[in-house]
């Protein structure tokens, strides 16, 4: 039997201007979402919430996002995370071993939609209902 479907994605990221932006275009796709302003609280909020996807950016070499992503993995292994990184070439070696797919900032808004329509079904859109 198939889990329900929440139609949420964490978003945890340490650069507000840029998390915040990224939540609002996932939600103008049609999902709910969640976000998280340290790798710490996301994995706090993930273990109490139920998504369906985890988009991780946390600025760096990639260290602490592959700390978080594993911790993520530990607790629900089958949920998919994404990791936005700046430049693949940057990142520490083994960084990116547990993520289900890693995006360049440079390509995110059309790739990040995309891996999740990947991993994910079609968001349900909800129209208002106006008398």
């Amino acid at each position: 039997m198939a889990k329900p479907r929440s139609n949420s994605i964490l978003c945890i990221g340490n650069d507000l201007v840029p998390l915040n932006l990224r939540c609002s275009l996932l939600r103008e796709q049609g999902w709910n979402v969640l976000s998280s302003g340290s790798g710490y609280e996301g994995v706090l909020q993930f273990s109490r919430q139920i998504v369906d996807a985890v988009v991780v950016d946390l600025n760096g070499d990639g260290t602490e996002a592959a700390l978080i992503i594993g911790e993520l993995k530990r607790l629900r292994p089958e949920v998919p995370v994404i990791m936005l990184a700046t430049d693949e070439k940057l990142l520490a070696p083994g960084a990116t071993q547990q993520a289900n797919a890693v995006i360049t900032k440079s390509q995110e808004d059309h790739s990040l939609i995309g891996a999740l329509r990947i991993f994910l079904p079609p968001p349900r859109v909800v129209t208002p209902d106006f008398c």
